[in-house]
């Protein structure tokens, strides 16, 4: 049984298509877990666009395996033999998302502000509280993701209303940010994958499932016990996430912005205009022309009103959320 959403999908047909797409093959991968996995020490997740509930044909498997503390061994071979010829496309035998990690590492107090940890650990602990949904290990996965926002926490968190999710915020635009720059030159293609594809992705998507863990650590910024209200929030969808906070103060500017974002989906799930997104995706910073080519410049243009809606709709919270909340969102 999956929980119902607050979200209008009726006018979202493309985001309602994969959600209910992305349910079934949930609960398909997580029989064949279950079956191949029997009892391990384990989670298995499922994060990026089938842990957002929005898989199309061209998504492709990003899971994270976790061995927890009492495990006997590492199952991420086993888990990767049951998923053998799923629906997506699994990870790269030496991509991060093939690679196991344990709930220590995840967790270790040493890891904290450190500027030198890799991508395989620093990205998938936050992607444990962005959009990630469990295909094995459910109360494990709920655990481990209390475990992680204990590690976020300052002392007082759970306490005194004026405490803030400091690290995890900074974090949080650490992500962002450092993605971002990455992409922004990140010029290699190949026949599944390009630099318009991967911008597509950055400005709707990845956009989203950022602005949605953001505008939760707003809302709960004036909040006593951040902990216990944030978890009780993690299991919503980045786009449920949003629905729920902007519609608190504005129904219809979520309304536009999900209209936004239904389109750029649309655009994405067209086999025809990903494959013409890699194939005309330049190779150097050279190649970048001075206007954008179709269907990129649509989802450009859909794009940039999401990101100009989500600053708008944060700006106009200053009197709403914790000024203490501002000052680290913005330095």
């Amino acid at each position: 049984m999956h929980a119902p959403t607050g979200i209008d999908f009726s006018v979202l047909p493309t985001l309602e298509r994969s959600r209910a797409a992305s349910l079934v093959l949930i609960d398909e991968l997580s029989a064949r877990l279950t079956a191949a996995l029997g009892q391990a020490s384990a989670v298995v997740a499922a994060a990026g666009s089938l842990g957002r509930l929005e898989a199309t044909s061209g998504s492709d498997f990003d899971g994270i395996v976790v061995t927890m503390d009492d495990a006997k061994d590492d199952p991420t071979e086993r888990v990767y033999a049951a998923l053998a010829g799923s629906p997506l496309a699994l990870p790269k035998a030496s991509g991060i998302y093939r690679r196991g990690i344990s709930a220590a590492a995840l967790c270790a107090p040493g890891g904290r502000g450190a500027l030198d940890e890799t991508p395989a650990v620093f990205g998938k602990r936050i992607q444990f509280l962005l959009d990630t949904r469990p295909l094995f290990g459910a109360a494990a996965h709920a655990g481990l993701q209390a475990r992680i926002l204990e590690w976020y926490a300052a002392p007082g968190l759970g306490s005194q209303p004026d405490r803030q999710w400091t690290l995890l915020i900074n974090d949080l635009q650490r992500y962002l940010h450092a993605y971002a720059a990455w992409q922004q030159f990140k010029f290699e293609r190949d026949d599944r994958d390009g630099w318009y594809l991967r911008q597509a992705k950055l400005r709707g998507s990845r956009l989203l499932t950022f602005a949605g863990l953001l505008l939760l650590l707003g809302l709960s910024s004036r909040e006593r016990d951040k902990p216990a209200w944030l978890i009780e929030r993690l299991a919503l969808t980045p786009l449920e996430r949003v629905q729920r906070v902007m519609c608190a103060y504005d129904e219809t500017l979520f309304r536009t912005l999900a209209a936004h974002y239904e389109a750029v989906h649309a655009l994405l799930s067209d086999p025809m205009l990903r494959a013409a997104l890699v194939a005309q995706s330049p190779r150097s910073e050279a190649e970048l022309p001075a206007a954008w080519p179709a269907p990129y410049a649509d989802i450009h243009h859909h794009g940039g009103e999401i990101l100009r809606l989500l600053t708008r709709f944060v700006l106009a919270r200053r009197d709403d959320w914790h000024p203490v909340f501002f000052g680290y969102l913005i330095f």
